[in-house]
C-alpha cells in the first residue's frame, strides 16, 4: 500500500513537494477567479515521472488537477495521487536514471525559427 506524506509545501528545499518510486508530485496552494467575480482557495496538483524537475520534463508526461483548499479537497488531492500511482506502478518503477537521459527543454518559438 502507497504510504503518502503529508505534503511539505516546499519545506523540503526541492520543486517538488514529494515522491514515490520515479513519481514526483507537488502541490502548490492558490487561488483563482469565480464565475462570480471572486476569488477561490484551491489547491493545484502536479504528478510527472522523474528523475528531472517539472520544468525539465515533457509536458506530454505530466498531468494537473485543481481541487478545493479544504480537507475535502486534501483528501480528493490525496486520492488522486494514490490512483495515478497504482493505476500503473510499473511506469513509476522504471524510469530512467539522470545519468541515461537528458532534460527535456522547449522547442524554439516559432518567431525565433522564423528569424533564422
Amino acid at each position: 500500500m502507497l504510504e503518502l506524506p503529508r505534503l511539505l509545501f516546499f519545506q523540503n528545499k526541492n520543486s517538488y513537494s514529494a515522491s514515490q518510486a520515479e513519481m514526483r508530485y507537488r502541490a502548490v496552494p492558490g487561488k483563482r477567479k469565480t464565475d462570480e467575480g471572486g476569488d477561490e482557495a484551491v489547491l493545484t496538483v502536479d504528478i510527472w515521472p522523474g528523475p528531472w524537475t517539472i520544468e525539465f520534463t515533457d509536458p506530454a508526461l505530466r498531468a494537473q488537477r485543481v481541487f478545493p483548499l479544504s480537507e475535502e479537497g486534501w483528501a480528493e488531492a490525496m486520492a488522486w495521487i494514490a490512483e495515478t500511482y497504482h493505476g500503473d506502478p510499473e511506469r513509476w518503477q522504471t524510469a530512467p536514471s539522470i545519468l541515461d537521459c537528458e532534460p527535456w527543454t522547449a522547442p524554439p518559438a516559432e518567431e525565433e525559427e522564423a528569424q533564422g
